[in-house]
């Protein structure tokens, strides 16, 4: 263990400091709790509980910030879900907490000797905020498109999986937005809002249901029994016309009775069956009007449904990216590993590191991890530089009467320490040199006012006498 007070290697089995006695009990149970955290986000993370792995990951940096193997795993995370400057960010700080043997070297060398892919993994990061922009204006279908080409250049861009998944669902296309939201899930397993759009969907799956359907009625047919006309027997004895007439009025009597009997029966059964079809056309429309009032009210839902997806797209808060503003830190970090990989800290070319890292503008970083980055590149680079400018500017231009150039050069090591107050007193003089009085008495109270009990506060107070 490295004790934190004094940078000293202490035994494993020792809880106190040899070196400067400092009682290292507490701190060894914060670096214990900090492992169990990372090991808890390594277990999560084999089975794709990306989402809880990331929130132990932060606890496990927040207890000890120099875990390296918890910075780079939560590096791997955030690359394997699309976000490639958040997972840059950690490697870059893991780096600077371990530059030899750190496996974050690895990550960075199979990104940086690829620039196609990283050119790609740009490109999908343009594409995702244009298409934001253009789902936030009403733009769907320009923003499916630019979408689609995201997500096919980076498969597991999880937050374009979701945000193409929105648009299909505003637009009913259920199928594809839950074809888009099993994929995220195949990603992080545990992402909420990937949940809660596969819950989303389930629910307007269930109203959408087809229940207008009815069962097809079969009309029942009635089978009409034949009439029956009485035969008439007789006898041949001898010829007898009254034969024929009871025949003539057997026949009569026979198609008297189909009228009377037999027709009217036929007629009610089809009257009933009529009115049957009649009851059975009404129940119908009746049921069909419920039917059109209820799918009214399924699409006003429905509307509503829409213009509460719409709600969520315009409140969709999504960091964009500027991978411009990046560019100046992202150079002073590569930079700085690769004078702390060639050598020792004495071979740091602090002054380029830290002239390179003043073009950021920290105020326009966006994610806390560059801004961490950021401080701890200055905290280690802006001292040295002031110190190495101090030394070029009074023995190399100072000491030989190049006033001017020795102002330059010494301002710029005021401006990286402020807290340098030999270069505040030897700006001072060179002003003194250069006949420059005002400017000379200014640097002077300078030091008089912020370093009273340093060295160089009774010479400035001499020669504020001089001048005067």
């Amino acid at each position: 263990m490295i004790c934190p007070v004094c940078g000293s290697d202490v035994a494993a089995k020792r809880n106190r400091c040899e070196r400067c006695g400092e009682d290292l009990t507490i701190y060894r149970k914060i670096y214990l709790l900090s492992n169990k955290y990372y090991n808890e986000g390594l277990e999560k993370a084999k089975v794709r509980d990306l989402s809880g792995a990331i929130l132990v990951l932060k606890k496990s940096l927040e207890l000890n910030k120099r875990n390296t193997n918890a910075r780079n795993l939560l590096g791997l995370i955030y690359y394997e879900v699309g976000e490639t400057v958040s997972a840059l960010s950690e490697w870059v700080i893991s780096k600077h907490f371990q530059p030899k043997d750190n496996d974050a070297d690895e990550y960075m060398e199979s990104l940086q000797s690829n620039p196609t892919k990283l050119d790609t993994l740009n490109q999908t990061i343009k594409r995702y905020n244009s298409a934001l922009s253009s789902a936030k204006q009403g733009s769907d279908d320009l923003a499916i498109i630019q979408l689609k080409k995201v997500t096919s250049l980076n498969p597991h861009f999880v937050k374009a999986l979701q945000l193409l998944a929105l648009l299909y669902m505003k637009n009913g296309e259920t199928d594809k937005a839950v074809k888009c939201l099993i994929k995220a899930n195949k990603i992080d397993v545990s992402n909420t809002t990937t949940l809660r759009y596969l819950h989303e969907l389930g629910e307007m799956s269930a109203t959408i249901r087809d229940d207008g359907k009815t069962a097809e009625k079969e009309n029942v047919r009635k089978i009409q029994e034949p009439a029956v006309f009485p035969q008439s027997t007789y006898k041949e004895d001898k010829p007898n016309v009254w034969v024929f007439v009871n025949l003539i009025l057997g026949i009569a009597i026979g198609i008297l009775g189909v009228f009377f009997l037999i027709v009217p029966t036929v007629e009610n059964s089809y009257k009933n069956k009529l009115k049957n079809q009649e009851v059975e056309f009404s129940a119908e429309l009746n049921k069909n009007s419920q039917s059109v009032s209820s799918l009214e009210n399924k699409n006003a839902d429905l509307q509503q449904q829409v213009k509460d997806l719409q709600a969520q797209i315009d409140g969709f808060e999504v960091v964009e990216y500027d991978d411009t503003i990046y560019n100046d830190l992202f150079k002073a970090a590569k930079l700085f590993m690769d004078d702390l990989s060639d050598g020792s800290p004495g071979d740091v070319d602090y002054v380029k590191i830290a002239n390179t890292l003043v073009k950021v503008k920290p105020d326009k970083l966006e994610k806390q991890e560059a801004k961490d980055l950021y401080n701890e590149i200055k905290d280690a680079t802006y001292v040295e530089a002031s110190k190495e400018l101090y030394d070029k500017g009074h023995d190399d231009q100072y000491s030989n009467r190049k006033y001017d150039e020795a102002l330059e050069t010494l301002i710029r090591a005021y401006e990286f320490d402020p807290n340098n107050v030999d270069a505040v007193y030897f700006i001072g003089r060179s002003y003194h040199q250069l006949s420059d009085y005002d400017n000379a008495k200014k640097y002077y109270n300078i030091i008089l006012d912020q370093f009273p009990d340093s060295g160089r506060a009774a010479e400035a107070q001499g020669k504020l006498a001089d001048i005067e």
